[in-house]
């Protein structure tokens, strides 16, 4: 998917809170701007990394720049979450990801299906497929690896799944990787011991994990691969 607005280099400064980074045009004006969730995105945000930023339209924003993607030197990371279940939609409908080619309908959970930490519901003439997405960013050693943590919503998310999959449907958690310099996802037991104990737990119960990775340049991000994941 092609972005709304053109984006603008920049580079980082500082940041002074927890979505509000300084950063440095080109013209050398030092202005703030909205930035992702530091607990999300840990270590992105370091002195002098290069920035891809797009300006706010709304006058009702006091921020008048966002975030989109950084580079520490490694390659480019998208950061705007907004953006994944667009990536999503648009592979699905161009048949990119092969773990969903079976399916022919596709349709964004609303409030009223009383789901609300499942993003998708795919579907053919037989069967119904629940789709949770999930970015994932951290790097070891060349790879995307996961989980960092496991969350409140993503326990909600795990019973709602089991729901789904008690009335015969399938279910997945579609991890993105929206990075340009990992070519395979591991899983890691190191960072998150409990995380990753109950994402094994769910995994043997019948909740799938798959993993896609991204193509990203100045103008565009799109799903471009499914990624390999390792359990290490």
């Amino acid at each position: 998917m092609e972005f709304d607005e053109e984006v603008i280099k920049a580079e980082v400064v500082r940041r002074y809170k927890r979505l509000i980074v300084d950063i440095k045009l080109r013209d050398d004006s030092i202005v703030p701007a909205f930035c992702s969730d530091e607990n999300i995105y840990p270590n992105l945000y370091d002195k002098g990394a290069d920035l891809w930023v797009s300006r706010i339209k709304s006058k009702f924003r006091k921020l008048r720049y966002e975030v989109q993607a950084i580079n520490k030197g490694d390659g480019w990371v998208m950061v705007n979450q907004r953006i994944v279940p667009k990536l999503f939609v648009e592979a699905f409908k161009n048949r990119k990801m092969s773990d969903f080619t079976q399916y022919s309908k596709i349709r964004h959970m609303t409030l009223a299906d009383k789901l609300p930490h499942l993003d998708f519901e795919l579907s053919n003439n037989q069967e119904k497929c629940y789709v949770s997405l999930r970015p994932i960013y951290n790097k070891q050693d060349g790879k995307a690896v996961f989980p960092s943590k496991v969350n409140f919503f993503d326990m909600e998310m795990f019973e709602e799944m089991k729901q789904m999959r008690a009335l015969g449907c399938r279910t997945v958690v579609v991890l993105i990787v929206p990075r340009m310099d990992c070519l395979e996802t591991k899983f890691s037991w190191n960072i998150d011991p409990i995380s990753a104990a109950r994402i094994f737990e769910e995994a043997k119960n019948g909740l799938e994990f798959v993993c896609y990775g991204c193509n990203l340049d100045k103008k565009s991000i799109t799903i471009a691969n499914k990624m390999n994941i390792s359990v290490k």
